[in-house]
């Protein structure tokens, strides 16, 4: 049996995901056109699942390739940003509700909260054998989504605070997958998180470093909305949250919630 495409899949997964960090935390600049080679070089990585990477990142919209020069970012327009993050939110706002719901659910059931089957990575938590409840027999536990979602949100919150731009967004990144997964389904985290890797920072470096820990800050409030059941408060935060890169430094105002009030 070929055991070689497993081990590939993998490296391609790898790359992917350090590429995926670099074009969100605006490390690769549009202007520029990356050869495969030179990306492997960079991170330090064989040819081939770097290949593999961009080739992926073509099929979704985020880089395209040029003929016999290697591959560059799609141009993002602020009109783009505004118009992935509105699709984001539309998704984002029914997930956090369905969560809420599903808290309120769990309540009146007397379900406990238990984290038993986390697998690092925002999936498949169901409840133990220590009475978890099983939120509209989806076979996940309430508790342990909460729990998961406040383990990300804290390793976003250090990350930021820490200056780490980098880990902010890969932490930031998973914190929002599983909310999306947990509240919707794994079709809708995969919709979302390809419309947020195509997104672009407009705001210069300072300000991102700046409104990346109120950033952070916000994700734990969001898992508290959640667990107390306030899901108009949560709907609004959420939806301040991936706006978060269009605020001002100096008024600390969201973009988005100027134009969705």
């Amino acid at each position: 049996m070929d055991h070689s495409r497993p081990q590939a899949v993998s490296l391609r997964e790898h790359a992917l995901a350090i590429i995926r960090d670099a074009i969100i935390a605006g490390e690769l600049a549009e202007d520029r056109i990356y050869s495969a080679a030179g990306l492997a070089k960079q991170l330090g990585m064989s040819l081939s699942p770097v290949r593999e990477a961009m080739m992926a990142l073509v099929t979704e919209g985020t880089v395209e390739a040029v003929p016999n020069r290697g591959f560059r970012l799609v141009p993002i327009t602020a009109d783009d940003l505004e118009e992935i993050i509105r699709i984001r939110v539309l998704l984002a706002v029914p997930a956090v509700r369905r969560l809420c719901a599903a808290v309120a659910e769990a309540g009146d059931s007397g379900g406990a909260r238990d984290t038993d089957g986390d697998d690092g990575k925002g999936r498949n938590v169901k409840g133990g054998d220590r009475g978890g409840h099983d939120a509209e027999g989806t076979g996940i536990d309430v508790g342990a989504v909460l729990d998961l979602l406040r383990d990300h949100a804290a390793t976003t919150v250090a990350a930021a605070e820490t200056g780490d731009v980098v880990e902010f967004y890969t932490h930031d990144r998973r914190f929002h997958e599983a909310l999306l997964e947990f509240g919707l389904g794994r079709r809708a985290a995969e919709i979302s998180l390809r419309l947020r890797d195509q997104s672009r920072l407009f705001n210069v470096r300072s300000e991102i470093d700046d409104i990346a820990v109120d950033s952070a800050k916000e994700l734990p409030v969001i898992v508290d909305l959640i667990e107390a059941g306030r899901a108009d408060e949560v709907a609004e935060l959420v939806t301040g949250n991936l706006y978060f890169f269009k605020r001002g430094r100096k008024t600390g105002a969201s973009y988005g919630e100027e134009s969705t009030r």
